[in-house]
């Protein structure tokens, strides 16, 4: 089952990956096509908006032609990264020797990458608050208290990790 887990996750990252880097790739493209006139394959450009056509998956997805592409850019980048660690995460469960330096390195960074969307929507919420818009709950805080868990999880997971450690390196000195 943990080597089910593992290659769902190998599976996941690569569609995940793929999807993001085609969909940046493609939006980039479509600033070509918006500024010179330059037909690019899969992008249709509406009222200096872009639309990018996902083969396969039916997805049609608006690429703004300002500051807020950047922002999708660098979502895209962290969720490539996030799946990346995500798939290390789950590689630790199939090792052999789970008390290494290496598994406990990988399980911190993936803590961290989940307290990474708490900053942003501490930045988001106080740009709302600082231009006078008020807040609305929306999907964003969700997706934060679902990070927010599973760093918390994964925190108590890694402590685990680090008593069985110690215990583990009493024992080797143990004759």
């Amino acid at each position: 089952m943990k080597k089910l887990a593992y290659f769902t996750s190998l599976i996941l990252f690569y569609c995940v990956a793929f999807l993001l880097l085609f969909v940046m790739i493609f939006s980039m493209l479509s600033y070509l096509e918006y500024k010179y006139g330059i037909q690019i394959p899969f992008v249709e450009v509406i009222e200096n908006r872009a639309k990018v056509h996902v083969p396969l998956l039916g997805l049609r997805i608006n690429v703004p032609f300002n500051y807020a592409v950047l922002i999708m850019w660098t979502a895209m980048s962290y969720y490539i990264i996030y799946f990346y660690a995500f798939k290390n995460f789950l590689k630790v469960f199939i090792e052999k020797k789970v008390f290494e330096t290496k598994p406990l390195k990988r399980l911190r960074f993936f803590m961290i990458l989940n307290l990474v969307p708490l900053i942003y929507i501490i930045v988001f919420t106080a740009s709302f608050l600082l231009r006078g818009v008020s807040i609305r709950l929306e999907d964003d805080y969700f997706i934060v208290l679902a990070h927010l868990v599973i760093a918390f999880l994964i925190y108590l997971y890694l402590d685990v990790l680090k008593k069985g450690r110690y215990v583990q390196e009493e024992n080797d000195l143990t004759i």
